[in-house]
């Protein structure tokens, strides 16, 4: 028996490229996306926000004192304003999973919304408060540290001699 080989390409034992078909590259990193580790990590830190939400929602019930985003009992808000934190965890768990560009920002920007959302807090309940804003500081930390693992731009060092 013998092999063939492929004098077209390096790869040995893999077929010659069909004319008119591009040969496939290996997937590349673009500026602004982050290293697969943090976007693990960026994609876990929001789901876990999603379940700490589901716990601030169970909280909010067993004490009798509701988040402004849940109502009182006898007046409940629209399940429109009742998902806001949850939806917000979703997309920007999904970007992180996704790793779109800028996703250290995008995270970072979500924190603060959710932060916001804790504002509107304070004076109702403050200890659902505080837990809204311990989710808002472990999501703009762990955003922080994103930036250290982006992608940048490859540049160019022209000498003038």
């Amino acid at each position: 028996m013998s092999e063939e080989t492929n004098t077209t390409d390096s790869r040995p034992g893999l077929p010659p490229p069909i004319s008119g078909f591009p040969t496939p590259q290996p997937f590349q990193q673009r500026p602004g996306q982050v290293t697969t580790g943090w976007q693990m990590l960026l994609g876990a830190a929001w789901t876990a926000s999603f379940f700490a939400f589901a716990a601030v929602w169970k909280t909010s019930q067993d004490i009798g004192i509701g988040t402004w985003w849940l109502g009182a009992r006898a007046q409940p808000q629209s399940p429109t304003i009742k998902i806001i934190p949850f939806v917000l965890a979703i997309v920007i768990g999904l970007a992180a999973i996704y790793n779109l560009r800028r996703v250290a920002l995008i995270s970072l920007t979500g924190s603060l919304g959710v932060a916001l959302i804790a504002v509107f807090d304070i004076s109702r309940s403050g200890g659902l408060a505080a837990i809204e804003f311990a989710i808002a500081a472990s999501l703009a930390t762990i955003s922080v540290g994103a930036f250290t693992g982006t992608y940048r731009a490859a540049t160019t060092i022209s000498s003038t001699t």
